[in-house]
């Protein structure tokens, strides 16, 4: 590690000695590029006050300072990518917090998402404020295009929505959006839906066209009687025309293309029309193609949505930056989550995975574990978008809103997701022929705690998930309050862990920073003491160098 690195963070805490006023130590940016300057804001002081921080990697402490501020602290970042903690004292309170150091967002994408664009829209730099909080790096404009095929507005400034054509949209909504997003590290991705053409255009290209057969008639298909499905293989002519579009896109001013599908139709159930024959067509290989051919033409981010994990055969050979999926009946248990984000990832080649898994915002408790089994799985969530709403269904102007109490306490899930991530990323070690006592599993399962430990280079982390209450073993089901638990203990094999190894406690639900815990050896085992369990807790393993 070379040179002084700092960080980034917002908390907000009641400092007594303000006369209850709220302080907020803000981040400047989502993720800082290595070396860089990092300016910290502090909001809700009145005076100088003294402080004292701590900043680490996983365990070790890698700079310290003490100093005074009235609101503000200019740093550097460190210069070696990776997760890392904050821990601040600030007149007798401790905060612990995480930041992220990545030569590009693509790193380690979160993922947000955007729908409001409309004219003179106030809050704009507000939201990106909001989002970088978060530590969202990369967001989804949803549904922001003129029309399906024709994509930027290019007649004036303002329009309505491609799909129903009531939503106000603004060009310069749109680039301001973009523009305050790059001010803070954040990239935007513009959605395209790859192979859905406006009728009447597509009419007009009736060899653009995929198509079923009707009585003795072959009938374009369409979605939803509104858009028209297209051929999207590398020689078809609707490919080119939209390629073209989604470069117009990039001039724009977004930085990458979000593709979607609707699901359908599977390989070899319709028909492509070719010198005026219908022939056989097969969709996961027009995907592929458009995917790794737009990829080629702009040399700039693509994400690709797998609905409902289909066409997943194709994950090892597109071109895309990530593997984005859109669950549906095909992965409806806490192990398919955890299944489906271990294959794409295996799959892929280790590509970040992205999961836009619906979940209601009242379903509050269910959030917190789906949330807790996708990171440990080492999956992402796409939820966080515009101010106080959660992603809850694939329309995502539907998005739920929530209050600020469930928010502060999901940004401790980002910050601990961002704090470990080099644990996260870790491999998982086999624990099936461990023999925990009865209230463990090493799988996910409703009435168990599930236990799993990954090994990096960092040092392991064993995570346990709390479903000793749930209702269901179904991530979407409604999930009562989980009990908590305290001074649980866990045994393992003495040869799972190095010689001399320390053992440190950390959750994000409240006890963000590593706290030593003693480890008992007993013959040939290891009894390890699990403080506190709501949602998520974990026990880091830190080898004694």
């Amino acid at each position: 590690m070379k040179g002084k690195g700092l960080f980034f963070l917002l908390v907000v805490i009641l400092f007594s000695c303000f006369g209850g006023a709220v302080v907020k130590l803000n981040f400047d940016k989502a993720f800082y590029i290595p070396g860089s300057k990092m300016i910290l804001s502090i909001d809700g002081i009145d005076d100088c006050v003294k402080y004292e921080l701590k900043i680490t990697r996983g365990t070790k402490i890698i700079h310290s300072e003490v100093g005074t501020t009235t609101g503000t602290i200019e740093i550097n970042a460190p210069f070696e990518i990776g997760g890392y903690g904050i821990d601040l004292a600030l007149s007798g309170d401790n905060i612990s917090r995480g930041f992220s150091v990545l030569n590009s967002w693509l790193d380690s994408p979160r993922y947000g998402f955007l729908t409001d664009f409309f004219p003179e829209r106030y809050d704009i730099e507000k939201t990106m404020d909001y989002l970088t909080q978060f530590h969202i790096n990369g967001l989804q404009y949803y549904d922001w295009m003129y029309d399906y095929g024709k994509l930027v507005y290019e007649e004036g400034d303002e329009y309505k929505d491609a799909w129903q054509r009531v939503r106000k949209i603004s060009n310069t909504t749109l680039k301001e959006l973009i523009n305050e997003g790059h001010k803070r590290n954040i990239a935007s991705m513009a959605y395209v839906a790859l192979y859905a053409c406006n009728r009447e255009f597509g009419e007009k290209h009736p060899e653009w066209l995929l198509y079923k057969k009707e009585a003795e008639s072959w009938v374009p298909l369409d979605f939803y009687k509104k858009i028209l499905i297209t051929n999207t293989l590398e020689d078809s002519d609707w490919t080119k025309f939209l390629i073209d579009e989604c470069k117009k896109t990039i001039e724009f001013g977004f930085d990458g293309i979000h593709l979607d599908q609707y699901g359908y139709p599977k390989d070899l159930t319709s028909y492509m029309m070719k010198d005026g024959k219908y022939i056989p067509y097969r969709t996961s290989q027009g995907f592929l193609e458009f995917i790794n051919l737009l990829k080629r033409e702009t040399d700039r981010p693509v994400f690709f949505n797998y609905v409902n994990n289909w066409p997943n055969k194709i994950q090892s050979e597109a071109k895309a930056d990530t593997v984005y999926i859109e669950p549906w009946e095909s992965c409806n248990t806490y192990e398919d989550l955890y299944k489906m984000i271990t294959d794409a990832k295996k799959r892929s080649g280790d590509k970040p995975v992205i999961l836009a898994a619906y979940l209601e915002g009242i379903k509050k408790h269910s959030i917190f574990l789906a949330d807790s089994i996708i990171a440990i799985s080492g999956g992402r969530r796409l939820e966080i978008g515009e101010i106080m709403r959660i992603l809850s269904g694939p329309y995502f102007p539907g998005a739920d809103a929530v209050d600020m109490k469930f928010l502060d306490s999901l940004k401790n899930y980002y910050d601990f997701q961002v704090r470990y991530e080099d644990f996260l990323n870790g491999e998982f070690n086999e624990l099936s022929d461990v023999n925990f006592e009865e209230n463990y599993s090493t799988n996910p399962q409703k009435g168990k705690i599930w236990v799993s430990l990954k090994n990096s280079k960092q040092g392991m982390m064993i995570n346990f998930v709390n479903l000793v209450s749930a209702r269901s073993s179904l991530w979407r089901s409604k999930q009562r309050m989980p009990e908590d638990f305290s001074n649980l203990f866990i045994t393992f094999p003495k040869t799972f862990f190095p010689d001399n190894a320390r053992f440190f406690f950390i959750s994000p639900d409240g006890h963000v920073a590593p706290q030593e815990i003693k480890a008992e050896t007993i013959g040939n085992k290891i009894k390890l003491p699990l403080l506190y369990l709501k949602y998520w807790s974990a026990i880091l393993v830190i080898p004694e160098k």
